[in-house]
């Protein structure tokens, strides 16, 4: 081989070292990013969400002790898709972050942790969903981009607003926290970002608050006339469409919540309220799940009052007629053998003076120191269980008491009170006799039929029980449903006693010698109603026997009367917030707000809605009068059916509890204080001192309550 020559790899190598290295252009370099390109997930249920055009984003560098900083909006998609966010101020695009909306959330770091806070209240005005109430997150890197993750789920309210409303809350009916302190974690398979609720010590932690700080909805059903150049009405108002303004407000729930099902409370301008249970949503994430919409209808009205209780609440048992022309005898067996709380009128059974007519007109029509008089209290509830009305001159009694006197005995029974006569007691409760069938002006008429009058004079028939009489519940007379030899004097029989529906027939005179009396009506009874009392009117005279069956019948007619006294009655519904002033006199005509009397009992009612907190009922009497307070659920809150009471002396009293279980509560407040009975037996009866109290008592009362 010629060795001038030199081989090709040599020669290539040669002129490559003799020409040097070519240029080479560098790798492009990519400009940092200005800006983030933002998403929003789908909400299942409602579809696409837009950012608002004043959003800003909360971003949170994942390096410890880095500063956080908020980000504007720049510009939307045309498709609403996506968003661009951007800051002059900022220019860390590309490094790894978490980035929250909205940006107001309460976020804190601890060490590698993110933390949120819930709020419990939100308001706003929005009419439906506030992309500002959502909770949002995204994690950034290198691309600059942030596909914003739900935290939480939708709940959607839809609402009758025609009546405006002052707040919307929901209350989990699971003891779980709703809003507060949560962990921001991310799952390991799903990449998902989910909150993990921290403790919360509050009562409420399951209850979300919307203030509904517009009022929506129209104040009434008019809507203005439109006006124009075809309009012929250029002023005034035309009657509504019928048509209901329906309204949404969204609630955001942390997933997973709400699996037992929740209730819905909507409040009033009034503090009313309506509640609605409802079933769980669906489970998942990123939902949206709407309510049925709600018709609003206060509840705080749709309270359950009862009307089975007898009025338990008087003064005393039993208040004694021996007025004018009647036996003046201030003694009854029946007292003693029944142990009955008893007071008297006494007054001249013939020639009565001008100082008896002073005295049965105190009594029974009212005095200044007791302008109701002794058998009604000031709002015209009656003041004993009973009154009894001896034997005598009917007639000559039924005027002198006058036409006042008489409308207290028709109002006493009309409000509950009982009604027992004997003879003469018998003729002047009835319209009068069949022998003049035309009504007396004399009389009460309280059982509204005629009697017959017998004038038979101090004989002594027997009585028959029949065996489906009421008087057999209290003594069974021996087993023979028959009692012997009651006296009777002049007294009436009830042959047309099936003229007044409702009659019964308590006892048959048994006297086969006389066609007048055997095996007609001796004793009947007759109640309206269940508000009224009963009218029990006697032709015999059994009351002044000390013992035996005389007695026993006596006593029953008492105990059936005490029976049939009228059903409790509430004074009215208790508002949250409201002071009710029981402050009229019966001079006022207003009974639902009149004073309370001597051992009177006034009745309220209140509907305490779920999730109620701090629950206080409150009494207010002046100084000098003892008013207990009570409170019993679903029934009336006398002393022996209370479940809650306070009974001192003190002027301002109040029951508080953190919190209470829903439903109707009966507020009771009793009178304590009572008049001092100087003499029981005195000239012309009870002789009082300390008068005061007659006139009532003047109070208020009053419930309220925190959401």
């Amino acid at each position: 081989m010629n060795k001038r020559y030199l081989s090709l790899p040599a020669l290539l190598a040669t002129l490559f070292l003799a020409t040097g290295c070519p240029d080479v252009p560098p790798d492009p370099v990519t400009p940092p990013a200005d800006h983030y390109e933002a998403s929003l997930e789908l909400l299942t249920g409602y579809g696409s969400l837009a950012w608002p055009s004043d959003a800003f984003l909360r971003i949170v560098p994942d390096a410890a002790g880095a500063g956080e900083i908020q980000i504007p909006l720049a510009g939307i998609s045309t498709d609403l898709s996506s968003a661009t966010f951007r800051s002059d101020s900022y220019q860390d695009y590309e490094s790894d972050c978490l980035a929250l909306w909205p940006e107001s959330v309460a976020v804190f770091r601890t060490g590698d942790d993110l933390n949120v806070a819930l709020p419990q209240v939100r308001t706003g005005d929005t009419d439906g969903l506030d992309p500002r109430d959502l909770l949002l997150v995204a994690r950034g890197g290198k691309e600059a981009r942030l596909h914003f993750r739900h935290l939480c789920n939708v709940v959607a309210v839809s609402y009758d607003a025609t009546r405006p409303l002052k707040e919307i809350r929901l209350r989990s009916r699971k003891d779980e926290a709703l809003w507060g302190d949560a962990r921001l974690t991310w799952d390991s398979r799903s990449g998902l970002p989910r909150l993990e609720m921290a403790e919360n010590p509050n009562a409420d932690r399951n209850t979300l608050v919307r203030v509904l700080s517009d009022a929506a909805g129209p104040q009434s059903s008019n809507e203005p006339f439109i006006t124009g150049s075809n309009s012929t009405v250029t002023a005034g108002t035309l009657a509504g469409n019928g048509f209901s303004l329906r309204r949404t407000c969204c609630f955001t729930v942390p997933v997973g919540t709400l699996q037992e099902g929740f209730t819905l409370t909507l409040i009033d301008e009034g503090s009313g309220y309506m509640q609605q249970e409802e079933a769980a949503p669906v489970e998942g994430r990123a939902r949206y799940d709407s309510t049925e919409p709600l018709s609003y209808v206060s509840q705080a009205e749709q309270v359950v009052i009862r009307e089975d209780v007898l009025n338990k609440a008087f003064y005393k048992d039993l208040y004694l007629n021996s007025g004018m022309y009647l036996t003046t005898n201030d003694t009854l067996p029946v007292s003693d053998f029944l142990g009955l709380s008893i007071e008297h009128l006494m007054a001249a059974r013939s020639n009565p003076k001008p100082a008896d007519y002073a005295a049965q007109t105190a009594a029974f029509v009212g005095s200044d120191d007791d302008t109701n008089g002794r058998l009604l209290y000031p709002d015209g509830e009656p003041r004993f269980r009973m009154v009894y009305v001896r034997g005598g001159g009917s007639s000559d009694h039924g005027f002198s008491l006058g036409s006042d006197g008489r409308d207290r005995f028709r109002a006493f029974v009309a409000a509950g009170g009982s009604y027992l006569g004997s003879c003469a007691g018998a003729y002047v409760a009835s319209r009068g006799t069949s022998i003049n069938t035309a009504s007396s002006g004399n009389y009460m008429g309280i059982w509204p039929g005629h009697c017959t009058s017998l004038s038979t004079l101090q004989i002594y028939p027997g009585h028959v029980l029949p065996e489906d009489s009421p008087l057999l519940k209290y003594y069974d007379f021996g087993g023979d449903f028959y009692i012997d030899s009651v006296r009777h004097h002049n007294g009436p029989c009830f042959i047309n006693y099936a003229a007044v529906p409702g009659t019964e027939v308590l006892t048959r005179f048994d006297m086969p010698d006389s066609t007048k009396m055997h095996g007609h009506p001796a004793i009947i009874a007759w109640k309206q109603n269940k508000w009224t009392g009963r009218v029990i009117p006697c032709g015999s005279h059994p009351e002044q026997i000390p013992s035996g069956e005389n007695l026993l019948l006596m006593a029953a007619m008492v105990r059936y009367c005490f029976d049939g006294v009228g059903i409790a009655k509430v004074k009215g519904i208790l508002h949250n917030g409201e002071v009710r002033r029981m402050t009229c006199t019966t001079q006022d005509q207003k009974p639902a707000y009149t004073r309370i009397g001597d051992r009177q009992c006034h009745h309220f009612v209140f509907a305490l809605p779920e999730g109620a907190r701090n629950v206080r009922v409150r009494c207010v009497s002046l100084e000098g009068y003892t008013l207990s307070l009570r409170l019993a659920k679903e029934t009336f809150a006398f002393k022996e059916d209370a479940q809650y009471s306070l009974e001192n002396t003190e002027a301002w009293k109040e029951i508080y509890f953190p919190t209470l279980e829903a439903g109707t509560w009966y507020v009771g407040v009793q009178c304590e204080s009572v008049p001092t009975v100087v003499d029981n037996h005195g000239p012309y009866g009870t002789i009082y001192s300390d008068t005061g109290i007659l006139n009532g008592a003047p109070y208020t009362v009053s419930v309220s309550w925190d959401y």
